[in-house]
């Protein structure tokens, strides 16, 4: 296969990418001067700050929750569903993030970016006046169509203003503000919570959504429109080139299979009739997706012959696999600290916050690896090797594991998911040309949403699962039923109980936080494969790759 040309024979319109006007080049101007140019650009530091206050934004409001939920299960009650919360955000971004890429192709990026930030704000103003689990489940789905554009649309735009080798340092400086948001969001809602209530942790990101909005209508000059005589045709046929059928079956598809995979095992037997037509329903879903996408779609939101390619199809299910790894460790992690060390969400929020340097150092190492020699696949696999050995160290995790040793595991988990969640993305713009970056950056953004996604909605599973057993297994007494009732549905709880139930409570627990550290260690190993997979491309200094 000649993996230089075009993997795709449809049409691309590049309409949406050129509209983007903030670099003012002369075509016959020396490679190096472009280069020059594009790197010390005022415009594009703009721009670059802009974007990256969403991603910021929409990374922590994925992780906020997870010292904020032990205090809204507390007040609602419903322990066991409030994984919901996060779940729901998640679904919303993993759904969503595969549309923008093509859309912003046709619709145009900025009119899609002021879109998404003012869905997230909308998103974030209801969590805050939520007045019970539904209706802030409801309001995470609406913040995460918004999170998903701002994640997803940052790496698009960039891809238009900064030319592939310069780009894999800024998109590790990007990594940097993305592993930030979602290593700060646990320290951050515990913060808060502490202070002001749980529910001012969604409020306060509003105003910092609207600055960022003022900085993108201001700093992201589009060209001007030219006036049509026949505009309602125009926008028929921008219309006519959406993949709406496609769009919905992909979005029933995820949510078919992850209502499967949450609510089995918690609400009902995973062989019970409710998960059978989940699982059932989702797999006709996706298979009318994929028909949709190779046979009916004029431009589809996913083109699925794309992952034909070894290096997309690795890259592709490295990002799914690092993504249920790293959400899985941000959720858990912080309610171990919580509920067997004992600690405030504020603490446990600040024990998490060496993933994040871990995450920094490894992003923007491997940035500045591949700015300097121009390839990835040797510092994407050591990465892969890194990642796996810090999850064996979390699954070490016990009763009396020191700080020193609390601090310095995960840190060594972030390193690799820092090194892989940069080097991943540069490799799959690398191996399409130009015309298909937009579309290849969104599926890459696809499989980071449902595989944080799923790895939330199965960790969840896998928890409950054994936590029931084990509390079933470990207390004894006329109590029983009560204790169990209690500690299952609030982590709070746990300090009321009798002093009698407390230690076979906290080793349930334990037992169940190990079940879910296992699981993330064998999906580590997996990512060792998958980046194997992938094969060297030319990282090139200049637009048009020579």
């Amino acid at each position: 296969m000649d993996e230089s040309a075009p993997l795709l024979n449809e049409r691309i319109d590049r309409e949406a990418a050129a509209e983007l006007c903030v670099l003012d080049i002369e075509a016959d101007e020396p490679n190096d001067l472009l280069e020059q140019r594009a790197l010390q650009s005022s415009s594009v530091a703009l721009i670059f700050l802009s974007l990256y206050i969403g991603v910021f934004l929409a990374a922590l409001d994925g992780t906020v929750v997870a010292t904020l939920l032990a205090h809204i299960s507390s007040e609602f009650h419903e322990f066991r569903s409030v994984s919901w919360i996060a779940t729901a955000y998640l679904i919303a971004v993993a759904a969503c993030q595969p549309l923008y890429g093509k859309l912003s192709d046709i619709l145009g990026r900025k009119t899609l970016l002021l879109f998404s930030n003012a869905t997230f704000a909308i998103g974030c103003v209801f969590c805050g006046i939520a007045n019970n689990i539904w209706f802030l489940v409801f309001a995470r789905i609406i913040a995460g169509i918004g999170g998903a554009g701002l994640t997803s649309l940052s790496s698009i735009t960039l891809n238009d203003l900064v030319p592939l080798r310069q780009r894999s340092l800024l998109q590790g400086i990007g990594s940097v503000l993305y592993n930030a948001g979602a290593s700060l969001g646990g320290v951050f809602g515990g913060f808060i919570t502490d202070a002001l209530g749980w529910r001012w942790a969604f409020l306060l990101q509003v105003p910092f959504i609207v600055v960022s909005s003022f900085a993108i209508y201001f700093n992201l000059k589009s060209k001007p429109t030219p006036v049509s005589s026949d505009s309602v045709s125009e926008t028929a046929d921008k219309l006519s080139r959406i993949d709406f059928a496609g769009s919905i079956t992909l979005v029933l598809s995820l949510v078919l299979y992850l209502l499967g995979l949450s609510i089995g095992g918690n609400y009902v037997s995973w062989f019970s009739f409710p998960v059978f037509v989940a699982f059932f329903l989702g797999t006709i879903f996706l298979a009318a997706f994929i028909y949709v996408e190779l046979y009916i779609a004029r431009e589809p939101v996913i083109p699925i012959t794309l992952l034909k390619d070894r290096t997309i199809f690795g890259a592709s299910f490295t990002n799914w696999l690092i993504m249920m790894i790293n959400y899985t460790q941000l959720f858990y992690v912080p309610i171990y600290f919580i509920a067997i060390r004992g600690i405030s969400p504020t603490q446990a929020g600040t024990n998490i916050i060496p993933n994040f340097l871990g995450s920094a150092f490894g992003a923007i190492f491997s940035g500045t690896v591949m700015r300097t020699t121009g390839r990835y696949w040797w510092i994407t696999l050591s990465s892969a090797f890194i990642l796996t050995f810090g999850s064996i160290l979390i699954n070490t995790y016990s009763l009396t594991t020191p700080k020193w040793a609390q601090v310095l595991y995960i840190m060594v988990a972030g390193l690799g998911f820092g090194g892989l969640l940069n080097c991943t993305l540069i490799a799959m713009v690398a191996a399409v040309p130009p015309e298909l970056q937009a579309v290849t950056t969104a599926i890459q953004y696809g499989f980071r949403g449902t595989g944080s996604t799923v790895g939330v909605a199965i960790a969840s599973a896998i928890f409950q699962n054994v936590l029931g057993k084990k509390l079933d297994q470990y207390i004894v007494g006329p109590d029983k039923s009560d204790i169990i009732s209690r500690v299952s549905d609030s982590i709070e709880d746990i300090d009321y109980i009798p002093g009698e139930y407390k230690a076979d409570v906290v080793q349930a627990y334990l037992d169940a936080f190990h079940g879910v550290f296992y699981f993330a260690i064998f999906l580590a190993a997996t990512v060792i494969i998958t980046c194997g997979m992938m094969k060297e491309h030319v990282l090139h200094r200049t637009f048009d790759r020579k």
